[in-house]
């Protein structure tokens, strides 16, 4: 039984409480005896945590026939000289009941002491007994499967929720703190685990546990409770004194640890709450251990302390994901339309595709807020299949209205990353007698966009049909020329952040500049994101800029609107006397030069390409 090692054992608190009740006595403890010294493991009114096995009264109750009743300490001489007899609390009386396991072996033994010599008749030796087999029983609870982790030993999430109660009522509030450790973030754990192995990675995990429980010996009792996270309950002077334990261990758990003859070298993040609630459960505490954790990952810091607005932001996120998929349903979402224009003429040459959705109760949600909780669920494929089916019904709707109007829809990573993505999008285009050439797609550039991916694969098919793609946002995160020459790329949108300065500071306006000019020398059609300002626009233009979009031009409007943009095109009669519309007169939008069956050489790609 792994209890020698055990600083306290807090689940046993309330029998230790029961015993010194029912005896009335001051003092009553749980004692665990080891090779050279005996722990106190649950104990009330006693001044120390453990003394030395030859100061042990208790390893007499070891071996005593039934309960050691010791009436007088001073009268006896193997006690009178001990130490809680000389010195302060000053005991004279001592009966200890021993902790017998299943197997027969004495492990430690349940104590009460008073301070005046008293008798201890049978009755009460056996009541003592009795309290004695439930320590027992809880002890033995503790080490089975779900009390102790299999990994590391240690105590597990279970025993933590046991123990609460009991470490609540040991500690006073106001310097009561939880502290959450995670020793190896869940991407580096899976790499451990694809590289070594598990056997390699438990090892890791349970050398981390071991050098945690070291480091916090004496301090606190470390409990397991998350494949790569540890726990502990700790009584503190003051937070300040919290943050430097917690630099501290920071520094020892650094050090590399070796797993499978590979040094490797663990990650810290830790999590702070407050304990001042005694109504508040284990459970709710390790909730919020969890999100000051995971905020401390977020902000690439140590340490986090326990933050209500993060909480809440939190629980605002799975309200959305909760309620997404109803308010599609109820018609809480709808489309708005944002004009792209050319930048010369200021003509309207195509529309952007953007969701709205206003909650029954919390109002207005933007998309900054809601799109990316969808990105990380499912949601993201069930409300991408809403926006195609709405917009290309808008779509269909103005045709027979004889306006022709370009839509932009943006498509997230991991709808195009299916197999099946661009068959979706084909037969919704096909069922509706939309040209594909009617039809662009913008995507955010990134390290999704690998040469052998499905995505990409996905997005030739679709440019190969004559779909249009567009690299949105370009300039707000992963830059890079050298992958757009893999992929069909139409358009490159540059991003709000690069416009915002550029009629203001010259380096911005070099920036936008550089990147503008080698779109085009490359053959990308350039469009400026953002544009809120006329001086913007100026500079813009003389830049040679294709297409703005921006709140200058036109603000995201209803179908209805934007529709007033667009001139519907004329009917006339041909020769062969059926009504043809301007759109068959004209030459049809080609599908876009660069894609055929396959990726066309280099050279083809630096051709000048704008809307028709």
């Amino acid at each position: 039984m792994q209890v020698a090692d055990v600083d306290t054992v807090p689940s046993l608190d309330r029998i230790t409480r029961l015993a010194s009740y029912a005896f009335n006595v001051p003092v009553a403890f749980v004692s665990i005896l080891g090779d050279v010294k005996q722990r106190f493991v649950s104990q009330i009114g006693l001044p120390v945590q453990e003394t030395s096995i030859r100061a042990s009264i208790c390893a007499h109750a070891m071996t005593a026939n039934g309960v050691l009743v010791v009436s007088d300490l001073m009268a006896d001489p193997r006690f009178r000289n001990n130490p809680l007899v000389t010195d302060a609390p000053h005991l004279r009386f001592y009966a200890g009941a021993p902790l017998i396991a299943k197997n027969g072996v004495v492990i430690g033994a349940l104590c009460i002491m008073d301070r005046e010599p008293r008798d201890f008749p049978y009755i009460d030796q056996e009541q003592l007994s009795a309290l004695a087999h439930l320590v027992m029983a809880q002890l033995e609870l503790r080490n089975m499967s779900g009390r102790l982790d299999p990994v590391s030993g240690l105590p597990s999430r279970h025993q933590l929720h046991a123990d609460y109660p009991g470490i609540l009522a040991r500690t006073p509030s106001e310097t009561r703190y939880a502290v959450a450790v995670d020793v190896l973030d869940l991407p580096r754990a899976t790499e451990v685990g694809q590289v070594l192995g598990l056997q390699p990675m438990e090892v890791l995990i349970r050398r981390a546990g071991v050098r945690l429980r070291t480091a916090l010996e004496g301090i606190a009792t470390i409990y397991h409770v998350g494949v790569t996270q540890f726990a502990f309950v700790v009584n503190v002077p003051s937070a300040q004194h919290l943050e430097y334990l917690i630099l501290e261990l920071r520094d020892k758990m650094l050090r590399p640890l070796m797993a499978a003859a590979v040094p490797m070298s663990p990650s810290f993040h830790a999590g702070i709450c407050a304990v001042v609630d005694d109504d508040q459960s284990s459970h709710d505490l390790l909730r919020k251990l969890l999100v000051s954790v995971h905020g401390a990952f977020d902000a690439r810091q140590s340490f986090l302390w326990y933050s209500e607005g993060r909480d809440a932001q939190i629980h605002r996120g799975y309200q959305l994901a909760s309620d997404a998929k109803q308010g599609l349903l109820d018609g809480d979402f709808h489309l708005e339309y944002q004009p792209r224009f050319g930048a010369q003429g200021l003509k309207p040459v195509s529309v952007e595709v953007l969701i709205r959705w206003t909650h029954p109760t919390l109002g207005a949600i933007s998309p900054r807020e809601f799109i990316p909780i969808f990105e990380r669920t499912a949601l993201m494929d069930l409300v991408t299949d809403w926006v195609l089916d709405t917009a290309l019904d808008q779509l269909q709707a103005w045709l027979a209205q004889r306006r022709q109007i370009p839509l932009s829809i943006n498509i997230s990573s991991g709808f195009l990353s299916s197999v099946g993505a661009w068959d979706t999008i084909a037969e919704k285009l096909s069922s509706r007698a939309i040209p594909f050439s009617m039809i662009e797609f913008e995507i955010t550039e990134g390290e999704w966009l690998s040469p052998n991916s499905t995505a990409v694969g996905q997005i030739a098919a679709m440019a190969g049909a004559g779909v249009r793609i567009s690299i949105d946002d370009f300039g707000s995160g992963y830059s890079n020329f050298s992958y757009l020459s893999d992929l069909p790329v139409h358009t490159i949108k540059l991003d709000k952040s690069l416009i915002d300065c550029v009629a203001t500071d010259p380096r911005s306006r070099a920036k936008v500049s550089a990147i503008h000019h080698l779109a085009h020398e490359l053959g990308y059609l350039t469009v400026a994101e953002g544009v809120e300002h006329q001086e913007q626009l100026d500079v813009l233009k003389g830049l040679g800029f294709d297409q703005i979009q921006g709140y200058l031009l036109a603000a995201p409007a209803p179908a209805l609107k934007v529709a007033e943009l667009f001139e519907p095109v004329a009917e006339h009669v041909s020769p062969a006397g059926h009504a043809q519309t301007q759109s068959e007169k004209v030459t049809p939008i080609q599908p876009h030069r660069l894609i055929a069956s396959e990726f066309a050489p280099r050279q083809q790609r630096v051709a000048r390409r704008t809307y028709t």
